[in-house]
């Protein structure tokens, strides 16, 4: 017994150790200290290797990398980075700052960390046989392992289009590295293929034991085929890529458009939808049970582990990371991140109709009120009830005067007026079991929207996924059941419409700063200061003045980032995107 112990703490060290290291796609591995023998001869420590490839699944919400934002700050969700300033990848993307010579940790990390753990994969894959694990075992950690390895490849695509292919071999340090790019279609099909085979051999998220739970199912595999074949029939991939002609034009699109692609990418999302295995969490009561809360349930999905939305997330134990770092100073908090006015303008009001859409009763000296709830419980904005002491609550005010370090920093500053309160527990100051949602199934809904309207346009169907979704937000569904979405809409005025919910209901879940690139809207949108609003009150009343609070930028080259200049010196067969 002693003996497995001090096993298993050399291999908690060994990992702890590699994963602070900054690799390439070839760098070596754990394996390279660690006995490779001593890890697959025991099954703990073989289970473990395999918990260590999914430990980074989620990576980019990570403090270290993103300022707990994500990507929402290379966006134009908010302002990212108080901490790290220009060091923090999302201030470098968001500043135009990218170069294909970077030294900048954060972005490398896009490349590296998925690389690493398809390394990580490799090694498993190569190794498993000798474990002692029952066959059972065996073939459900290796299809886990199977689609791990898709999750990361399509980390990898959406940022930089297609990539080396190592299929399933361990390159040795001493080994040829001039490994070609393979096109985005045979990334594509790489993906896909690996998560259909994966998913042949594992449990739907039904007959998954409860002591599993976080671990990949038969869902996971179908969420993502979902998200990558919605991305490869999107404009950036689908004949609309940067490349205009060679080869390079296969290395980051497809080389035509296919209409067809928008289907296929439908019919992945309906194929979820038919399981019937996953539905939106709905919850319209208070903790107290006492008081109604329409769209209760869409706060409440971001602080459970166990639910029926999620297909994929990255489980995290009790802690307190989101508050620490994105609550406002007066509750103690970092204000890491901050939302924009644009995110803000995009909640539609609870009727369901845009602020600036005849008969939404928006009331622009009263901004705040009788908005979507999705609003309320995403955003803490002026007199937005908070914890201040014990289980006090107190009004977080952002105007100015209000004498607290909330109210907005102007020009260049980081505070917007508006912070997180998705993720965020309220009416509790202790820690929380919650996790990173990665996929969920209203981000199926939303797929399968906006494929069928690229497709057979606005067809009831269509109309149906968004009605599901402002249904649970707690939207009123008007007299003609529309929840506030304009009937016989056309499909450019539809595509509109599907563009906004996905914006508002994945607000902060790693989707806006990609989607608005597979869409080709960044170039507009991104190159658009991030606004925010500076409140003064004068007895009871208050005064809104929208300001620009930080400079953003979108430059022509940014619908794919850079093959770095460091990876291209050890392999010189990788072809640069265009533009860099």
């Amino acid at each position: 017994m002693k003996k497995k112990i001090s096993i298993i703490a050399l291999f908690v060290l060994v990992i702890i150790s590699f994963s602070c290291k900054k690799g390439g796609l070839l760098d070596e591995s754990t394996l390279t200290t660690l006995n490779e023998e001593t890890t697959f001869a025991d099954s703990i420590n073989t289970q473990s290797f395999l918990t260590r490839i999914y430990q980074q699944v989620g990576f980019q919400y990570d403090i270290q990398y993103f300022d707990a934002g994500g990507h929402a700050g290379a966006a134009d969700e908010g302002v990212a980075g108080r901490y790290n300033g220009t060091q923090n990848s999302a201030v470098v993307i968001a500043f135009g700052l990218v170069s294909k010579s970077t030294t900048n940790s954060d972005f490398i990390s896009m490349w590296s960390v998925p690389y690493q753990n398809i390394r990580r994969v490799n090694v498993l894959l190569q190794n498993i046989g000798g474990a002692p694990l029952s066959a059972a075992t065996k073939k459900g950690m290796i299809a886990e392992a199977r689609y791990l390895r898709a999750w990361y490849y399509f980390l990898l695509i959406r940022a930089f289009g297609g990539v080396p292919l190592l299929g399933d071999k361990v390159y040795d340090i001493t080994e040829d590295f001039n490994l070609k790019r393979s096109t985005y279609q045979e990334c594509v099909n790489y993906i896909v293929s690996e998560c259909e085979a994966a998913k042949a051999d594992l449990p739907t998220n039904a007959t998954i034991l409860p002591q599993n739970y976080g671990r990949i199912t038969q869902g996971t595999c179908m969420g993502l085929k979902s998200r990558v074949l919605l991305y490869a029939a999107s404009p950036l991939f689908n004949g609309g890529q940067l490349a205009t002609s060679g080869e390079v034009r296969e290395l980051t699109g497809y080389a035509t458009y296919d209409k067809e692609r928008w289907k296929k990418a439908a019919d992945a999302a309906l194929d979820i939808i038919n399981t019937g295995n996953y539905s939106l969490y709905v919850d319209n009561g208070l903790p107290s049970g006492t008081t109604n809360r329409n769209g209760y349930g869409f706060y409440k999905v971001f602080q459970m582990r166990v639910n029926s939305e999620y297909l994929f997330a990255a489980m995290r134990g009790a802690q307190r990371e989101f508050e620490t770092f994105l609550l406002p100073q007066s509750r103690s908090g970092g204000y890491a991140f901050t939302v924009s006015q644009q995110t803000v303008d995009k909640f539609p009001m609870i009727n369901g109709k845009a602020i600036n859409e005849t008969g939404s009763l928006y009331d622009p000296a009263n901004p705040y009120a009788n908005r979507d709830p999705r609003f309320a419980n995403s955003v803490i904005y002026n007199g937005a009830p908070w914890i201040l002491s014990g289980n006090n609550n107190a009004p977080v005010n952002t105007f100015v005067g209000s004498g607290t370090t909330d109210a907005v920093s102007g020009p260049l500053g980081f505070n917007t007026g508006y912070f997180p309160r998705k993720y965020l527990l309220e009416n509790s100051t202790g820690n929380g079991e919650r996790c990173w949602g990665l996929i969920r199934y209203a981000e199926i809904l939303l797929n399968y929207a906006e494929a069928l309207n690229e497709y057979s346009g606005p067809v009831p169907e269509v109309y149906a996924q968004l009605r599901k979704i402002r249904e649970r937000a707690g939207i009123t569904a008007g007299t003609d059941g529309n929840y506030g979405i304009k009937a016989n809409a056309t499909q450019d005025e539809m595509r509109t419409i599907i563009q906004k919910e996905r914006d508002i209901e994945l607000f902060m879940e790693e989707h806006r700063m990609w989607d608005a690139r597979r869409w080709k809207t960044a170039a507009v949108d991104f190159e658009k200061p991030i606004r925010g609003v500076k409140i003064t009150k004068t007895g009871n009343t208050y005064s809104y003045e929208y300001v620009d609070v930080r400079e953003h930028h979108f430059p022509a080259n940014y619908g794919l980032f850079p093959m770095l200049a460091s990876e291209i010196a050890k392999n010189t067969a990788l072809i640069q995107n265009p533009g860099w």
